[in-house]
C-alpha cells in the first residue's frame, strides 16, 4: 500500500502539481484537516475522491486507530492539509509514525508551504534555519525561545497571527533592538502578499501606522546577531576612533553600526578609557 502526503495550495488555488492532481484522482481514501475547504480545490480540478474523511487537531487516537484499520483494506491512500503541505504545524505527524510502525511506504509529493517561500524571499541566511510554529504564547517559553534565537547561527522561522503579531515584533525588540534582523512576511502566494524588512522596532511602526496591513497570515523571520561578535567589531572601532571623537559620539555611532544598546556600548568604553 502506498500513502501520499500531498500539498494543497496555501493561497493561490494555481499552486497544486501536476502530479498531486493526478494522485488525488486515484485514491482510494482521501484523509482532510478540512473538508469543505479541500472540496474547493477538488471541485477546481473535478477531483471526486471515493472516500473522505476529517483527520485534524480535534482528531483522537480512537479516530486515528479507525482510519489506519480503514487504511489495511485498500491499496491506496492520502493526506492533504487545509493550506501547504502536511505535518507542517498541524497534527497529520501521529498518523504518519503509526503508519511507518505498519510497514507501509509512505510517498511525500513536493508542494506550496510557507515556510520555504517566505524564507527565500526574505534576504536572511537560508542555509541554516529552523522553524518553530506558533510563537509562544507562555511567558516562560518565550523567554526560553529568546535563549535559543541568540544561541542560533541561522534564521528562525515563526508563525504568526494578525491579533499577536505587533505584541511579538514588541517582544523581540525589547530583548534584542537593533541585533534583530527581520522580516515579516504576510499573506504568501495571496492577492495581498508583502514582505516587510528591518529591525522589530521599524516593523512593528510600520504596522502601527498601516493597521489595515494587519490581516492575515504572518511568517516572521528572524536572525540574531551574537553580541559576542558585535563587541569585537565595536572594540576594534573604540580603537580606531578614540583619538578622534568624544566617547559619547563613540558610543552612539558604534550603537548604530552594531545594534548594541549605547549605555551598554558607553559604560564599555567608559571602562576602557580608565584603564588605559
Amino acid at each position: 500500500m502506498n500513502f501520499y502526503i500531498i500539498p494543497s495550495p496555501i493561497g493561490n488555488l494555481d499552486d497544486i502539481t501536476i502530479r498531486s492532481i493526478q494522485v488525488l484522482r486515484e485514491l482510494d481514501l482521501l484523509i482532510v484537516e478540512n473538508k469543505e475547504k479541500a472540496k474547493i480545490i477538488l471541485k477546481k480540478y473535478g477531483i471526486k475522491p471515493e472516500n473522505i474523511i476529517i483527520y485534524n487537531d480535534k482528531s483522537s487516537d480512537r479516530d486515528r486507530k479507525k482510519i489506519i484499520n480503514l487504511l489495511k483494506k485498500l491499496s491506496s491512500g492520502g493526506i492533504m492539509s487545509e493550506a501547504g503541505t502536511p505535518l507542517i504545524s498541524d497534527p497529520g505527524f501521529k498518523l504518519i509514525k503509526d503508519l511507518i510502525n505498519l510497514k507501509i511506504k509512505i510517498i511525500p509529493l513536493p508542494g506550496a508551504t510557507s515556510v520555504i517561500s517566505s524564507l527565500v524571499a526574505s534576504g536572511l541566511p537560508t542555509d541554516h534555519f529552523q522553524f518553530i510554529g506558533f510563537f509562544p504564547r507562555i511567558k516562560k517559553d518565550a523567554e526560553s525561545l529568546s535563549e535559543n534565537l541568540l544561541k542560533f547561527d541561522g534564521t528562525t522561522i515563526i508563525f504568526e497571527s494578525p491579533k499577536r503579531i505587533i505584541d511579538t515584533l514588541n517582544f523581540l525588540d525589547q530583548k534584542f533592538g537593533n541585533l534583530a534582523e527581520v522580516c515579516v512576511a504576510k499573506e504568501i502566494t495571496k492577492m495581498h502578499e508583502n514582505f516587510f524588512r528591518g529591525t522589530p522596532k521599524k516593523i512593528e511602526k510600520f504596522l502601527l501606522e498601516n493597521k489595515d496591513l494587519i490581516k492575515g497570515e504572518f511568517v516572521i523571520l528572524i536572525k540574531v546577531t551574537n553580541e559576542d561578535e558585535s563587541f569585537i567589531l565595536a572594540d576594534k572601532m573604540y580603537h580606531e576612533l578614540s583619538s578622534k571623537l568624544s566617547l559619547k559620539d563613540i558610543a552612539k555611532a558604534v550603537s548604530e553600526i552594531t545594534g548594541i544598546n549605547k549605555n551598554k556600548i558607553y559604560k564599555r568604553f567608559l571602562s576602557f578609557s580608565k584603564n588605559s
